[in-house]
């Protein structure tokens, strides 16, 4: 019997004091009393709020290897007393206590001595009121291991360290999904520090702690973890790959149920072999991709070869109609001279004539006057439209030199539209030009500039015939609105047109080589493929397409005023 019970007894009884005032003052000491008695009885008892230790029974203290429960009090915080590896496990139980009284079970605990070795205890957990504020109130009874059993924890310790051996992470829960083992490789593949979650942790816990750090990213934490335990409840193996953003190692993870309803989860490290792959993908894309710049290479100077071969027939036969052209002009020109000199030698003799007959005459030589004009006009145009078709064969073999923008398009734009008109006598549409003074001379390949202009105006066309000959409103006019603009450093080219238009799906292809959307036979889908080359790659300009199908086209083509010319080769690299 120590002091404090003797203590306790030699207290006089409450009908002893004078005043109600001093016996209530009696009770209450008393009461500290008793307290202090009971908590002294307790075998091993420990009270702390927020870390600080309030209480430490003498019975404790000794247990932990300590002289004096001073020491222990002394201690800056109560998890100098918790292993590193269970302090994680122990503040979750000292929280959920704090929230109420929680299931009387004895947990395996273990605790650090003065010495530093450890001591496993069964503990107790129970909330108290202490001082007027809620604390935590350990009871620690000193487990007592049994012989049957002392072999136990040297077989675990080889099971262990077999685990550690493995070159994957290996985590064991039980079928409650509470941690009963996992290896050092576990641990440094998903970043935590060693021995964070030791066995008896809730798997939730490891995901809370992803969640903390951010792994899931901005999404709900409670569902979140519910969902992805539910992952770890299978009937059979079930692989999946999950990437650790603290780290940025990817992990193939295997779950697989054991025949006591837990579960063994392996964890591969495949980053290297994802990067492996990664690289041989870009590999193999970069190859598709020379390949395929080769076969469009390969494909254009086919292409150029036979338009050179084109370009050269059409240039050998409007040779061919020159001369027989020049004969026509030359000798329609001479016989109007021949006429001439014919009527001043019989001048004299309309006097012998009699009215009638020199009425015929004049008839007949006026006829013959105007046909002889109607020739020479017409055979000047013809000549105007041979020189242009061999301008326009030349192709690339043409020079750089400044030209008047504005007259090489409406030139073009007669061009198309006569050789259209030519096809098509029915064909009629309405021409607005909108030409910008400003433009003035462009340095550029006129021969080239020409082909590309000739080229869309003649797709125009046809895409206002096509609409006017399929459109059911008699009201419709085929309309062309061709229109330049001059810039600081560039100008632009714009071709409108009102006719059927074209779907997203054909302006993606329309510079595909051989893309063409006419008929068999009228369209070698050339046009705009070369059209393209010459305005990109040749004269370093843009070529841009917008369309409403049924309803508009509209090209525009912007080139600088000033460009270094390029040869064939160059081109062909760009």
């Amino acid at each position: 019997m120590d002091d404090k019970t003797e203590l306790f007894r030699a207290l006089p009884p409450l009908s002893s004091y004078s005043s109600p005032g001093e016996a209530l003052s009696a009770a209450a000491d008393r009461a500290r009393l008793y307290h202090d008695q009971l908590v002294a009885a307790m075998p091993g008892l420990i009270v702390h709020r927020d870390g600080i230790i309030l209480h430490c029974s003498n019975t404790l203290a000794r247990l932990l290897g300590y002289e004096s429960v001073e020491q222990v009090l002394a201690l800056p915080d109560i998890m100098e007393l918790v292993p590193e590896d269970a302090r994680l496990a122990e503040r979750n139980a000292y929280a959920r206590c704090l929230q109420g009284p929680i299931q009387s079970q004895a947990r395996r605990i273990k605790r650090h001595r003065a010495d530093t070795s450890v001591q496993w205890f069964d503990q107790l957990l129970e909330p108290a009121d202490w001082g007027g504020a809620p604390a935590v109130m350990e009871m620690l009874t000193q487990m007592r291991p049994q012989a049957a059993n002392a072999e136990v924890p040297h077989q675990g310790q080889l099971l262990q360290a077999a685990i550690d051996a493995m070159p994957n992470g290996v985590l064991m829960l039980d079928r409650g999904l509470r941690l009963e083992g996992a290896n050092s490789e576990y641990f440094r593949l998903w970043d935590y520090p060693p021995g964070m979650f030791p066995p008896g942790t809730p798997v939730a816990e490891t995901l809370y702690y992803n969640h903390q750090r951010g792994d899931y990213g901005n999404v709900p934490c409670e569902e979140t973890v519910a969902e992805l335990c539910t992952r770890f409840l299978v009937k059979g193996v079930i692989n999946s790959e999950r990437q650790v953003p603290s780290n940025g190692r990817i992990l193939d993870i295997r779950t697989a149920p054991r025949a006591d309803g837990g579960y063994v989860i392996t964890h591969h490290d495949i980053t290297d072999r994802k990067r492996i792959e990664d690289e041989l993908r870009q590999a193999k894309e970069r190859a598709e991709a020379i390949l395929k710049e080769l076969r469009d290479t390969q494909q254009q100077l086919i292409v150029q070869e036979k338009m050179a071969s084109l370009g050269q027939l059409t240039a050998g036969i409007a040779h061919e109609l020159k001369n027989p052209l020049n004969f026509v002009n030359n000798f329609a020109e001479l016989s109007g001279e021949l006429l001439d000199e014919l009527l001043g030698l019989l001048g004299p003799l309309d006097d012998h004539l009699d009215e009638a007959t020199r009425a015929d005459v004049d008839e007949l030589v006026d006829s013959l006057q105007s046909n002889l004009r109607k020739i020479a006009d017409h055979g000047r145009r013809a000549d105007n439209i041979v020189k242009s078709m061999l301008a326009h064969s030349r192709g690339g073999g043409g020079e750089w030199q400044a030209t008047d923008l504005n007259a090489l398009v409406e030139e073009a734009l007669a061009l198309s539209y006569h050789a259209v008109r030519a096809q098509d006598r029915a064909f009629n549409a309405t021409l607005e030009h909108r030409f910008d003074p400003k433009v003035g001379e462009v340095k550029l390949v006129p021969q080239d500039m020409s082909r590309v202009l000739v080229n869309l105006f003649t797709n125009s066309f046809y895409a206002v015939r096509k609409r006017q000959l399929a459109s059911a409103d008699l009201g419709y006019e085929p309309r062309l609105t061709i229109t330049t603009e001059a810039g600081s450093s560039e100008v632009s080219i714009r071709i409108h047109d009102n006719g059927v238009g074209m779907p997203p799906a054909v302006v993606e292809k329309l510079f595909t080589p051989f893309f063409t959307t006419k008929p068999t036979g009228e369209g070698t889908g050339l046009g705009l493929s070369l059209s393209y080359d010459i305005v990109v790659h040749q004269h370093r300009g843009r070529f841009d397409v917008s369309s409403v199908e049924n309803e508009h086209a509209e090209f525009t083509i912007t080139l600088p005023r000033t460009v270094t010319a390029m040869s064939l080769g160059e081109r062909r690299k760009t």
